[in-house]
């Protein structure tokens, strides 16, 4: 594999946010929409406004049977948003992972630790309501702090593409979905790192169907609102077992809800549960989601999101 897809991505990375600070802050459309960005399984375009930061939380338990064997996961999430511009957003995720086996007659098997981090950047293409939806794309770079001896990773290097659209018709009903497709590339077949060498892509996908269930606004100026979320999320993904390249998908049906609190300045918080069941056998076959997200106005007065 050449060196020409990590050099590219690299530059995005770099180059992009400093061209992005000479960009000029948009101008507030009228009529622009709320920007619905929770979701539980599906990447929303909704990028940050110019020095305003969003950090988002989410812990998932997955319970999975196959045969004689349960499997219990645990997956927690934690992403930071940053507005370089109206337009630039800067992305930084991380997390923990933790996985427990059981089966009769066997000892339990339990492995913990990190998982891998990305750094990403992302530019709003298309924009509601100058067009019919708002479209996000950007590249991602993913450093392997999982450990391969653990199971938990690949322990190399990954680069992905993100893709993701929505729109929202102003009304009860809005709709989201994106598309991230990754390769890790040179992964050794075996932990120790020996063994022959693999390229292993990734394609996950999801799509959200958002209904406003609630918009009450308070006497204080402030607003409730709740949401109500049936999404339908999955991935195809390369792994390596026994030393041989595999291919699992596995597609995964939430409903859910949340629940967020606008104050009179601007500070967003959100809450939402969701219930994920498995649609493949690759899938867990059931879990649990809880989901916490913190949005501030714009800091360092820079513009003020409309």
């Amino acid at each position: 594999m050449t060196r020409t897809l990590p050099l590219a991505l690299l530059f995005c990375l770099l180059v992009v946010p400093a061209l992005a600070a000479q960009e000029p802050a948009a101008e507030p459309e009228a009529g622009e929409p709320e920007e619905p960005d929770f979701f539980f399984l599906t990447g929303g375009p909704y990028t940050q406004k110019t020095n305003s930061p969003q950090i988002i939380w989410a812990n998932q338990w997955l319970r999975d049977v196959a045969g004689s064997v349960r499997a219990r996961d645990y997956v927690g999430a934690g992403r930071f948003e940053w507005g370089l511009t109206d337009r630039w957003e800067a992305d930084f995720e991380f997390g923990a992972l933790a996985r427990r086996e059981s089966a009769p007659n066997t000892p339990t098997g339990t492995a913990r630790g990190p998982d891998d981090m990305m750094l990403g950047v992302r530019y709003r293409l298309l924009r509601e309501p100058k067009v019919p939806f708002t479209l996000t794309t950007g590249p991602q770079v993913t450093a392997p702090a999982a450990s391969r001896r653990r199971g938990l990773g690949s322990g190399e290097v990954g680069y992905a593409w993100d893709v993701a659209a929505a729109k929202d018709w102003g009304g009860p009903v809005f709709l989201a979905a994106s598309v991230n497709v990754g390769l890790t590339p040179n992964v050794p077949a075996f932990p120790d790192g020996s063994g022959p060498e693999f390229d292993l892509s990734s394609v996950g996908w999801g799509t959200a169907l958002g209904l406003r269930a609630l918009e009450r606004a308070a006497a204080s100026g402030a607003h409730h609102d709740i949401h109500v979320l049936l999404e339908v999320g999955g991935a195809r993904e390369d792994e390596i077992d026994a030393g041989r390249r595999v291919r699992a998908t596995a597609v995964q049906f939430a409903p859910g809800a949340r629940y967020g609190f606008l104050s009179r300045g601007g500070a967003l918080a959100e809450i939402g549960v969701s219930f994920p069941v498995g649609l493949t056998g690759a899938a867990p076959d059931w879990g649990f989601i809880l989901q916490v997200q913190f949005e501030l106005p714009t800091l360092f007065g820079g513009p003020r999101s409309p």
